[in-house]
């Protein structure tokens, strides 16, 4: 037999024969009539893995169904300081793999010999990527599609984390992950059909909110704190369940709503332009036209913590991290300070120069119309107590939602953990008031200044609900002319 082509047959009593044919440096695994390893399958996960955001942080990865072990070299040359955990149901392809080479690494992964069906279940780590390869031939293992096997899938991943299904041909596994799991994307490569999966509230359009929540925009006393006390031709319009602005700029009239309820338009108002940004809903109802740019934020988040006495605990381990530091430090105390102590404070970081005093203006505008419940927390060392870091937040009890408005911390002071200290006393803050959901604000999204990607790295450590929006929809409107 020549040297480039070699052909082994193994007994498997799980796969029956499996063929490991070697050509050159290409080697295939073969159960039945398909491939379990290969440079077929060596491009289908090299691909799959181009999916996953290159800010994404994945230390732990889990995958099963090692097969010929192709992937296993793709995750290494994807990430790698990663650690993987195999699930393989048959001794003999691990046998095969070791005798390829696909598990001899710098970082060997840890193989499990078990059916994943039974392991998932029982495992109490948790994974930023896993990878499902789950095959007997071309059929897919019939329990991925349980209840119990998706559920258990659902809880060892991270809050923030990605799994990657392949499919080959078996789509109808897609709405039993879709009970548990939010679907990012599907592709083909070749002859097969991958998904992307990731928790509810990672950000995909569309994407259904908490039960029970109610978009800060919803709030009349937020829309009007938008606003100078004194502006003219600026009013609040429409109704409860869909609250909106209308306001004169220039020459034009313009009318905006940020809801899921579809306005109702009054055509005896001026002539105008109405702007309507949903939530969720996606689609275009007769008469509207979808815009060509984003007119708002894309992106943003916020907690729910209903029922959660220990909030942190569903935080990154660096924020975890940052508190412990936080409260072991006895050398501060946060509290409630004045405006001008506050402003005195938030002036001495030296950012945002040009930007600082249109900031403090919209909370002094907040401040005018909200009253108490716009709380200044801030930092201080308990002897001298010079303010080392604030954090401004407007509460809106008719929504349940307490909206960050202004954070700083000076320079000197950034490794001590207080911006996690502060958000911590912020999260103690809702509970106590009996709100449900802290609202982070914007956070950065393609498309964004690159100088909003530190802060909203800082508050994706907070198990947020991201809330991408659909574009928005437009209408223009004639006023009806009287009589």
């Amino acid at each position: 037999m020549s040297p480039l082509f070699s052909q082994t047959e193994v007994a498997s009593e799980k796969n029956g024969t499996i063929l490991v044919r070697r050509l050159g440096t290409d080697t295939k695994v073969i159960v039945g009539d398909y491939e379990q390893g290969g440079a077929y399958l060596t491009n289908l996960w090299r691909q799959a893995l181009q999916r996953i955001p290159e800010e994404a942080t994945i230390r732990q990865v889990l995958v099963l169904g090692l097969g010929g072990g192709r992937c296993l070299r793709e995750i290494r040359r994807r990430f790698k300081k990663a650690h993987v955990t195999v699930v393989e149901w048959d001794q003999a392809m691990v046998d095969i793999a070791k005798s390829t080479g696909a598990l001899r690494s710098k970082n060997p992964p840890e193989v499990i010999v078990g059916d994943a069906a039974e392991v998932v279940p029982k495992m109490t780590r948790k994974f930023d990527l896993v990878l499902i390869d789950l095959f007997t031939g071309g059929n897919t293992e019939p329990r991925l599609a349980s209840d119990e096997m998706i559920a258990g899938l659902s809880r060892v991943l991270e809050p923030d984390g990605y799994l990657i299904l392949n499919l080959f041909k078996t789509v109808a596994l897609v709405p039993a992950f879709e009970k548990f799991l939010s679907r990012h994307a599907s592709w083909h490569y070749k002859y097969n059909v991958l998904a992307l999966f990731r928790h509810n509230g990672q950000g995909r359009v569309g994407e259904p909110v908490p039960e029970g929540f109610v978009h800060q925009m919803q709030s009349p006393d937020y829309l009007l704190g938008g606003w100078p006390a004194d502006a003219k031709n600026t009013e609040l319009v429409g109704k409860p369940g869909c609250w909106g602005m209308r306001w004169h700029y220039g020459p034009a009239w313009i009318e905006a709503y940020t809801s899921d309820v579809q306005p109702e338009i009054d055509a005896s108002a001026h002539s105008r332009m109405v702007i309507w940004q949903p939530i969720t809903k996606l689609g275009k109802p007769a008469g509207w036209h979808h815009s060509w740019i984003q007119m708002n934020s894309q992106l943003h988040g916020f907690a729910d913590i209903a029922g959660k006495t220990e909030h942190w605990k569903e935080w990154t381990d660096h924020a975890r991290r940052q508190r412990k530091k936080w409260l072991k430090d006895d050398r501060y105390e946060t509290a409630d300070v004045s405006f001008a102590d506050f402003a005195a404070a938030y002036n001495k970081t030296g950012k945002l120069p040009t930007m600082r005093k249109d900031f403090l203006k919209l909370l002094a505008r907040r401040m005018d119309r909200h009253g108490q419940n716009v709380r200044l927390f801030a930092s201080r060392d308990k002897v001298t107590k010079e303010i080392i870091s604030g954090l401004a937040v407007c509460d809106l009890p008719d929504v349940s939602v307490s909206m960050h408005l202004i954070a700083f911390i000076l320079p000197k002071f950034e490794k001590t953990g207080v911006g996690t200290g502060l958000i911590d006393h912020w999260y103690a803050h809702c509970r106590s008031a009996g709100i449900r959901f802290p609202h982070f604000g914007l956070l950065w999204a393609p498309g964004d200044p690159n100088s909003w990607k530190g802060y909203s790295k800082f508050k994706r450590q907070f198990n947020l609900h991201l809330l991408r929006y659909p574009m928005p929809l437009l209408k223009f409107v004639k006023q009806r002319s009287k009589g």
